[in-house]
């Protein structure tokens, strides 16, 4: 698969707003603050109904919130961990067809957190929120579909500071579709062939 990214479009950032937006929790606060930047080519349909996506990659940046940050002056790890759930679940959202890939709960997510920013005086503190709420931290967030299939989809999403490039965070994210979805997905398949 081609590694050449292919500018992101107004429409891609609406997809993923809508997307993001109608997620639990915090969904419509988050949303809003995110943006699709680039993406790989979409890989055509393949024999099997699905696409040949291991590898397929997407970019996205967010704006720090004040609302992520935790009580040290860090994003949250519970705001990066749902940022990977989200970003990831959306990006194999994207390779999905009427008869494959459907999606479906999350059954792993396996996350590191690299640079929690730590603020060890008051004074830093302080000085942290005020930089955090009149400007907030540029996120550049790459979601990679490590295996897609009919029924499990993995995706890795790594979470960077976008102006010094330095991680900030990385998940891995297995989904599952559940065997009755596959079931309607393989019986709309033979309805197709007759």
């Amino acid at each position: 698969m081609s590694k050449t990214m292919v500018p992101a479009t107004e429409a891609d950032t609406a997809r993923v707003q809508r997307h993001l937006a109608r997620m639990p929790f915090v969904g419509a606060q988050f949303a809003p603050h995110f943006r699709a930047v680039s993406a790989m080519p979409m890989p055509p349909l393949n024999q099997r109904g699905g696409r040949d996506a291991e590898g397929w990659t997407a970019v996205y940046e967010a704006i720090v919130q004040p609302e992520w940050i935790n009580g040290r002056g860090g994003m949250h790890g519970a705001a990066a961990c749902w940022i990977v759930d989200m970003i990831t679940g959306t990006t194999l959202s994207r390779m999905r067809t009427d008869t494959w890939g459907l999606g479906g709960p999350s059954i792993a997510i396996d996350m590191t957190y690299y640079d929690p920013a730590p603020v060890r005086t008051v004074d830093e503190l302080l000085a942290f929120l005020s930089l955090t709420l009149s400007r907030g931290t540029r996120l550049l967030i790459t979601a990679s579909i490590e295996r897609m299939g009919g029924a499990l989809g993995t995706a890795r999403c790594v979470i960077a500071n976008a102006e010094t490039g330095k991680n900030i965070a990385a998940g891995l994210h297995t989904t599952m579709t559940p065997a009755s979805a596959t079931r309607a997905a393989q019986a709309k398949k033979v309805q197709a062939k007759l």
